[in-house]
């Protein structure tokens, strides 16, 4: 599992990240620099939904599966909602990482939290903040020179933090090195990588004439945006790291055994004109957007699914 920095600019999808095992404390602000997921629900005016996942992987040569292994990494997402009316403040996350012993010595994460503050869909403001390992597999022969000779010591890690107010965008990116073996649900790790924008970092702002009355929306406030409306293809955009991407998403007719609905989403970033496909499950009967299943092709030889436990 690995989310390269220019992969992250480039991709989009890769801002998604995985979802953590356990819960990381801490209070939900709107600071751009971020901080630690809230705990669990503890106050009659905290709204959470929150699923746990076992993340699986399937090695791919030219398209064929030649490998399969459950339960390499973990995962978790949630939605949580504080507060009544303007008080309100929306907090979406998705973060995770690899087991290194079920995962042939690999140990990437990736941490993703998104606050918006107030109830209107079109909010006035919104900000993020990210960590993730660095690594260098783009194939699978670089992916198997990786697991021959895991990285010991000390790895580097790259964190986003970004702020999108209406009709601007500010956000940078640092990186830094942090203890090897870290895990993603390490506290430390979180907080060291917060304190790399408290000076030197090298902020970015652009211009959005398309949103004048409303901040660009952020991925995970977008997509969650989009999978509410349940039925028939929604589409619409977002502004993460100082780029655009168009995001789409469709649900497909038919039930499941499990009774699940499935959904389709594209991703194209406007600039390069990649796209990247993913698919979730969502519960039938619920207006929950946290998936009960994610699948997304990772590398062209590396898919992952994220099943909840």
């Amino acid at each position: 599992m690995d989310w390269p920095l220019r992969k992250y600019s480039r991709r989009g999808f890769a801002g998604i990240l995985l979802g953590a095992l356990c819960r990381l404390s801490g209070q939900t602000t709107a600071s751009s620099s971020g901080s630690a997921p809230p705990g669990p629900v503890t106050s009659p005016g905290v709204r959470k939904t929150s699923r746990t996942y076992r993340c699986d992987a399937v090695v791919l040569f030219l398209g064929l599966t030649i490998a399969k292994r459950t339960g390499v990494g973990g995962g978790q997402a949630y939605v949580d909602e504080t507060g009544e009316g303007a008080s309100l403040m929306r907090t979406f996350f998705f973060a995770g990482g690899s087991d290194p012993k079920r995962a042939h010595g690999f140990n990437r994460l990736g941490w993703m939290r998104e606050v918006a503050p107030g109830s209107t869909p079109t909010p006035a403001e919104a900000s993020y903040f990210g960590v993730l390992t660095s690594s260098p597999e783009e194939s699978l022969e670089n992916a198997r020179t990786t697991a021959a000779a895991p990285p010991a010591g000390r790895s580097i890690f790259s964190a986003v933090s970004g702020r999108n107010t209406p009709g601007h965008s500010r956000s940078a990116i640092t990186h830094f090195e942090f203890a090897a073996a870290a895990l993603w649900s390490d506290r430390a790790l979180i907080e060291h990588a917060q304190g790399t924008f408290q000076a030197n970092a090298e902020w970015r702002e652009t211009a959005w004439p398309a949103w004048p009355d409303q901040a660009p929306p952020t991925f995970l406030f977008q997509l969650a945006t989009l999978l509410k409306q349940r039925s028939g293809r929604a589409s619409g955009r977002y502004v993460y790291n100082e780029q655009e991407y168009a995001l789409e998403v469709e649900p497909q007719p038919g039930r499941t055994r499990e009774r699940l609905l499935l959904v389709r989403g594209k991703i194209r970033n406007l600039r390069t004109k990649h796209d990247t496909l993913f698919r979730l499950w969502l519960e039938e009967g619920s207006d929950s957007v946290v998936p009960v299943r994610i699948e997304y092709q990772a590398r062209s030889f590396l898919r992952l699914t994220f099943e909840a436990v």
